[in-house]
């Protein structure tokens, strides 16, 4: 129920458990990015060694070299050889494309890890992108918006495959903008073409493709910077107040309260896991929105304060009447006793459940008795538990007369009668209810 690691608030979106976690993020990034630079530049160091071998290799030909080879397979087979040329930031190798100009395999680029965003930040996000409109001047803007990551990618890809055109990088990238055709290339692949709208002249794609660079994705700027982010969080956190920090825990104590309530396992209240339930809806629209809104936050903790009265009378009871008892029938009075009713004990006083209630009440009275009196009564401690009642003094006796009789003649039929009697010190009631049958008199 909590939020998961991959969560991210925006500064001023900040909750302490998502701080805690995005300084162990920003770490760890930090960490693997500097011992990517330290593999990438051990790697550049040999390719540079193998290519300055290579370059001197290339450039010390001898005489004997067929001399009908032509001037273009020469450059290409210089540019294959070309320190600048040489291919980084490979991740692997595609099991089927190839390069559609030289028909080498299409390797897949190492690329820049997304930028994480919460939900708030999508739907800020959302709101900017459906503010721009829908003509042409908004599109462009959404382009620019969304270019940063595309740039990197193009840019990764250039550097893994060189020699690799916009094609290539769609084939890769974007499968549903590329049209295949039924016709077979040199290379052995199915022939295609762009979709229309890769084809609008001076389109964000294109665009963005001419102005990219070979590079690879350790030697971009980052997409994600780990040391502002951090630096942005530990700011955050040293500005607020403690009663904003209070603020700031809301969601994550609600969910470590609702977590403890969904783990109460009792057979009295079935319906303690749909109360939870109804409890996380609640909770998952108070924590929705980017302003926290305190009065739901106020109703849930009067739910959950309810429940929880719920679950300790619960369990008071099961401590004081049945022990360990967890029987079905001590489960369904427990039941009957949390709903309010008049309930029947089994076994009457002589059962387990009535012994305990008697002696329940019987240290009642004798705390009734010690209480009063901050002294100790050398006269209490000498009476017998024979001097104390079990069941304190009655403050009223109350007598209920049923019968089923003919009224007002002997020949009448049969008719109920009640009557009520309430007996006290100062008064008595008497409540009674009488029929009579009319038409047999």
């Amino acid at each position: 129920m909590l939020a998961s690691c991959s969560t991210w608030f925006k500064v001023g979106q900040y909750t302490l458990k998502t701080i805690h976690e995005m300084m162990n993020c920003c770490i760890e990034k930090k960490k693997a990015r500097e011992e990517m630079a330290h593999k990438s530049q051990s790697i550049d160091t040999d390719e540079f060694e193998t290519a300055e071998s290579e370059e001197e290799e290339f450039f010390e030909c001898t005489s004997e070299e067929p001399s009908n080879e032509d001037d273009s397979t020469r450059t290409q087979l210089k540019a294959k050889h070309l320190l600048w040329n040489k291919p980084a930031g490979r991740l692997a190798k595609h099991p089927s494309l190839k390069l559609i100009q030289s028909g080498d395999p299409l390797y897949l680029p190492i690329t820049q890890d997304p930028v994480p965003k919460t939900e708030d930040q999508l739907e800020e996000d959302a709101q900017v992108m459906m503010q721009l409109g829908t003509d042409k001047h908004a599109s462009e803007m959404r382009a620019r918006l969304m270019s940063a990551s595309l740039l990197s990618d193009m840019e990764s890809f250039k550097a893994a495959n060189p020699g690799a055109v916009l094609e290539d990088f769609i084939r890769w990238y974007s499968p549903r903008d590329w049209i295949e055709e039924d016709e077979i290339d040199e290379w052995g692949q199915l022939k295609g073409h762009l979709s229309a709208r890769m084809l609008i002249p001076n389109n964000p794609w294109s665009t963005t493709w001419n102005s990219a660079q070979p590079v690879p994705a350790h030697r971009q700027k980052r997409l994600f910077d780990d040391t502002r982010e951090a630096e942005k969080a530990l700011h955050f956190l040293s500005t607020k107040r403690i009663g904003q920090i209070a603020q700031l825990l809301l969601p994550t104590l609600t969910h470590a309260a609702l977590h403890t309530l969904s783990e109460q396992k009792q057979d009295a209240l079935p319906n303690l896991l749909d109360v939870a339930s109804s409890i996380l809806n609640k909770l998952q629209y108070a924590t929705k929105p980017i302003h926290q809104k305190l009065y739901i936050y106020e109703e849930i903790f009067r739910d959950i304060e309810g429940i929880e009265a719920l679950v300790a009378q619960v369990n008071s009871l099961q401590h004081k009447l049945g022990g360990n008892n967890d029987s079905k029938e001590f489960t369904s009075f427990l039941v009957q006793l949390m709903r309010g009713k008049e309930v029947e004990v089994p076994d009457g006083s002589r059962g387990n459940i009535g012994s305990r209630i008697t002696t329940m009440f019987r240290d009642a009275q004798k705390a009734a008795l010690v209480m009063p009196s901050l002294n100790i009564n050398p006269e209490i401690d000498t009476v017998g538990d024979s001097k104390f009642k079990s069941f304190p003094e009655p403050c009223c006796k109350e007598f209920i007369l049923r019968i089923v009789t003919p009224r007002p003649s002997p020949t009448s039929t049969a008719q109920p009668q009640r009557l009520y009697v309430s007996l006290k010190r100062d008064d008595i009631r008497l409540a009674g209810f009488f029929s009579e049958d009319t038409i047999f008199l």
